[in-house]
């Protein structure tokens, strides 16, 4: 599915300026896009309103040309479009691959469907036990689990926002080399302050503080890089 963001303005309460101010993005279907920019360009902003979680003050949010809104993420987070934070937020009590389960259980799904796909998932992102306990993973560990539980029902749309944030280099690369890898054929978008982790994706897009509008958005070919 493809994800289109068009003319999205966004300012937070008691701001002078606009975080983001008509601001355009497309992603289309399979790509992966990886968002860069320095603190306060509006990354976080940006995904937060691509993945239904910030109601813009001004633009349309587009999944596979359908116009969605936060009214719409009960019934699309988990399903169409998938999510991996900063902070993963895990049942501590209980396994990497319960966690893993969860999306489908939630959505009606029986475990004994879901548990061979968690395992594949958390294999394909380097978890080789996934009866660990949540509660004894690392923080690698922990975002790798993450991972794989935003990819247990298949989205079509994975937005990651700064997922390697709280973690080493190496465990960060590593663990955005993973994400790309298990969300092959996704559409992906990703938010990260690493240069090396942004040049991973298919296209790389700059975001700038609203107030320089030589901001770049998602149609500038020359933002574009091609995964090695």
């Amino acid at each position: 599915m493809s994800l289109e963001l068009t003319g999205i303005s966004v300012r937070y309460r008691g701001a002078v300026r606009p975080v983001l101010s008509d601001w355009d993005l497309r992603v289309p279907a399979g790509e992966s896009v990886a968002l860069i920019g320095p603190s306060g360009a509006g990354k976080s902003t940006a995904l937060a309103v691509a993945g239904l979680l910030l109601a813009p003050d001004a633009g349309q949010v587009r999944i596979a040309g359908q116009v969605r809104t936060t009214r719409d993420a009960a019934l699309v987070l988990g399903q169409e479009v998938g999510l991996v934070l900063q902070s993963v937020n895990l049942l501590p009590a209980r396994s990497a691959v319960d966690n893993v389960m969860l999306p489908a259980l939630v959505s009606g799904g029986t475990r004994a469907r879901a548990r061979p796909r968690a395992v594949d998932l958390l294999a394909s992102v380097g978890i080789t036990e996934p009866e660990q306990r949540a509660r004894t993973l690392s923080g690698g560990q922990a975002q790798r689990v993450g991972v794989a539980r935003a990819l247990m029902v298949a989205p079509a749309v994975l937005i990651a926002d700064e997922p390697t944030a709280n973690l080493d280099l190496v465990t960060g690369r590593e663990i955005a080399r993973a994400l790309l890898r298990a969300a092959e054929g996704t559409t992906v978008l990703l938010a990260t302050h690493d240069p090396e982790v942004a040049a991973m994706a298919d296209r790389v897009v700059e975001l700038r503080p609203a107030t320089d509008h030589a901001a770049r958005d998602g149609t500038d070919p020359e933002q574009r890089r091609v995964a090695s």
